[in-house]
């Protein structure tokens, strides 16, 4: 019979930005004195999934677990688990793997992956919201907007993400945009328009914000399947939700096409799916930028892992700000940097 033991809880942790939210905690106990954590943190109106469903899939996967079953792998469909179940147990099994051997888990992703050279740190890339952006998970717009940037900037960030959105406020925001270009003209400014412009409008778009502020790339400017057909831009692209797609990033980033893929371990299944991602986007030329769906500390934490490792992996040596602003107190951040902590695992433990 089997010593091992296993638990998913439903649990309210806090997110990147101090606010509540709930989430499913995964729980594996070897039975030889050590235990992996994983995380299921769908975001609600951008998750492929939901709590409910990654609930029900994990507490299948984790008897199946306990049992020994060998069919308990995180790349069985046959066990049907969502997005973000499929990624909490595949972050547990790899933290307990960590823990086991001693070492980070950063470690063991390094040992699927290819590493071209050695990183002493990776940039984070903070997150700002603009005037009438109102989007799951995204902090509310501050009344004071350059304020807030001289803030960041003051801290050490030197790449900011803006969300822009549509007509009428999307002029409004160009304006605000204008005024952080005028007195942060070195800033590195990011955009997501969370798919939320139609072809046309976007191209018109694109053209206004090189004229303006020349940010340094765009993200999904248009829907997942519009964004395959999209061809050039006056401005690097990045690919968020056409991530989703089957076999979209060789699709994506092949000559002409998008700069960058934003890996988000809850919505592509795990780490191991968005190392592989990565490992194709390099290939073709593209950048790979870890990021997040809010989610509590152990999500949070296993994406830093995740973007040392693929930092590491990136050919050209120069590794994108990771969009992973927020939980400070995890020991892999350091301000705006996430840095090879001295843990075993991702270096969190849920309180049980």
């Amino acid at each position: 019979m089997s010593d091992r033991a296993a638990a998913a809880l439903r649990t309210t942790v806090p997110d990147p930005f101090g606010t509540d939210r709930e989430v499913v905690v995964l729980r594996l106990d070897d039975g030889a004195g050590c235990v992996g954590w994983g995380e299921a943190s769908p975001l609600a109106g951008y998750s492929p999934d939901d709590l409910d469903g990654a609930e029900r899939a994990l507490d299948d996967w984790a008897a199946r677990w306990v049992e020994g079953d060998a069919s308990a792998t995180v790349s069985d469909p046959g066990l049907l688990l969502t997005p973000s179940a499929r990624c909490a147990a595949d972050v547990a099994l790899l933290d307990l793997s960590a823990r086991s051997r001693g070492i980070p888990l950063r470690s063991v992703l390094l040992d699927m992956t290819s590493p071209s050279h050695a990183v002493a740190r990776v940039p984070v890339c903070a997150l700002l919201s603009l005037s009438g952006i109102d989007r799951a998970g995204t902090p509310p717009a501050s009344a004071d907007l350059l304020r807030d940037v001289l803030g960041l900037v003051s801290e050490g960030f030197k790449v900011v993400k803006f969300k822009v959105g549509t007509q009428p406020e999307f002029s409004r925001q160009l304006e605000e945009l204008r005024a952080v270009r005028a007195e942060f003209p070195y800033l590195k400014i990011r955009l997501d328009a969370n798919a939320s412009w139609a072809p046309d409008e976007a191209r018109q778009r694109l053209r206004e914000l090189k004229s303006a502020i020349d940010p340094e790339l765009v993200e999904q400017p248009v829907g997942p399947t519009e964004l395959l057909t999209f061809g050039q831009s006056p401005i690097p692209l990045a690919a968020d939700e056409s991530l989703r797609l089957s076999d979209s990033v060789e699709r994506l980033t092949q000559p002409g096409g998008c700069s960058a893929v934003l890996l988000k371990p809850t919505v592509l299944g795990g780490l191991r799916a968005c190392l592989a991602a990565a490992e194709i986007a390099h290939a073709n030329g593209a950048q790979a930028i870890v990021s997040h769906t809010f989610g509590g500390p152990i999500a949070h934490a296993a994406e830093c892992e995740l973007a040392l490792a693929v930092a590491a992996a990136d050919p050209v040596g120069h590794p994108p700000a990771a969009g992973l602003a927020g939980h400070d107190n995890l020991d892999q951040r350091a301000g705006p940097w996430i840095e090879p902590a001295a843990i075993v695992g991702h270096g969190v433990e849920a309180p049980w």
